[in-house]
């Protein structure tokens, strides 16, 4: 084991307690972002702060990590919001929408990503659900889905459900051939898996951030290309940097369509963001390419392992479409849950019926060995019989 990945596991408190498989869930808890949020309180409650410039400069600051982490955006791009759906509402409620248009999402998208498209319907735009083929999502059942009204696609980078990681530079270039925008919900990816949104030609990303960027929840970011930007209106003001009204006429003005914070409403949360901020300068610190490169073995392990013991694994065996996620199907969802954590091991279920096997930067081989061990034992007594 690299000594990096044994100093970020003493991080995670939690990993001494149980085998924690949950990390498409929630991180689990790290030491350092526990410490920067208690370092916001102690300033808040000591009265040390000056206005909110220290808080804005701690939100500049992290709007210049998430920028570097997608691959060398510019800030200005990112507005800060609550999660990961509440980036895709504004989204989806603040297009330009005419009768007849569509959007083209999964089935087996996760709710965050269902939830507002469904939303438009009330609009006149239809909305057109792909299925999975044999659990995965080639770009052609998109391709096949889209016509000349398709306006967006939006798809989760690595689905939530079972773990399959599409290709996005292959997907931005097919919305762009139709005049469509892609959409990406990256939640499940960064931190995880290097992002590069310039370079693949992604229209936006969104993302809550309590996952493998290690923050605590309630704070996301959106980034919008200039040109989609430009585009999509602010459903709800407020006062922020980039808005402001015009007693003149009574108007309310946006000083530059360029600049996401024309999407961010008088106080950001604060709290959560210097949780963020610490996360990332711990992953970034450490390297994206460096974790996915320890996680890669054991995720590879967990596919493996899975399907030697019997299991139908939904998550590809191409590490091209494949990360810390690994899923299996199985009758009794909550059961399994439930069997595990009572034996010391925790994994996660999604309603779409699928049991998740997720790792982090802190797993290691003997989190593996451990839930394959359970995994062999719940199929021989509650599967294979």
């Amino acid at each position: 084991m690299n000594d990096w990945q044994n100093e970020f596991r003493a991080l995670f408190p939690n990993c001494e307690k149980r085998v924690y498989l949950e990390a498409a869930v929630q991180n689990g808890g790290c030491t350092v972002v526990e410490e920067a949020v208690h370092g916001f309180f102690e300033e808040y409650y000591a009265g040390i702060m000056n206005g909110k410039q220290q808080w804005n400069a701690a939100a500049d600051e992290t709007r210049g990590l998430i920028a570097e982490l997608l691959g060398g955006v510019s800030p200005k791009h990112i507005a800060f919001t609550k999660n990961t759906v509440e980036g895709l509402n504004m989204i989806a409620q603040g297009f330009p929408w005419q009768e007849g248009d569509n959007v083209v999402i999964a089935g087996i998208e996760h709710s965050s990503n269902v939830f507002p498209w469904l939303m438009l319907k009330s609009r006149g735009v239809e909305v057109r659900v792909v299925d999975a083929v044999d659990d995965q999502l080639p770009e052609a059942v998109y391709a096949e889905a889209m016509d000349e009204r398709t306006r967006i696609v939006a798809v989760s980078h690595v689905q939530a459900p079972n773990g399959y990681m599409h290709d996005l530079k292959e997907l931005a270039d097919l919305c762009h051939s139709r005049g469509a925008r892609l959409v990406v919900d990256a939640i499940q990816s960064l931190g995880m898996v290097p992002f590069d949104a310039p370079g693949w030609g992604v229209d936006a990303v969104v993302s809550g951030c309590h996952k493998n960027l290690l923050a605590v929840p309630g704070v996301g970011f959106m980034y919008l290309r200039p040109d989609f930007l430009r585009t999509i209106r602010p459903v709800f003001v407020g006062a922020s940097a980039a808005m402001d009204i015009d007693k003149k006429d009574w108007t309310v003005r946006c000083r530059d369509e360029e600049d996401a914070r024309k999407f961010e409403m008088s106080n950001l949360s604060y709290a959560a963001i210097y949780s963020l901020r610490a996360g990332l300068k711990l992953v970034t610190g450490i390297g994206v390419e460096r974790i996915r490169g320890h996680v890669m073995p054991l995720s590879d392990r967990i596919n493996r392992g899975l399907r030697d013991i019997g299991y139908y694994v939904a998550t590809p065996e191409d590490r091209a479409h494949r990360s810390n996620i690994n899923s299996v199907v199985v009758p009794d969802l909550a059961g399994m849950r439930q069997w595990f954590i009572e034996r010391g091991v925790w994994i996660s279920k999604m309603d779409a019926g699928y049991i998740r096997f997720s790792l982090g930067g802190f797993s290691n081989d003997s989190d593996v060995d451990a839930a394959l061990e359970k995994a062999k034992e719940y199929y021989a007594c509650c599967i294979d019989r």
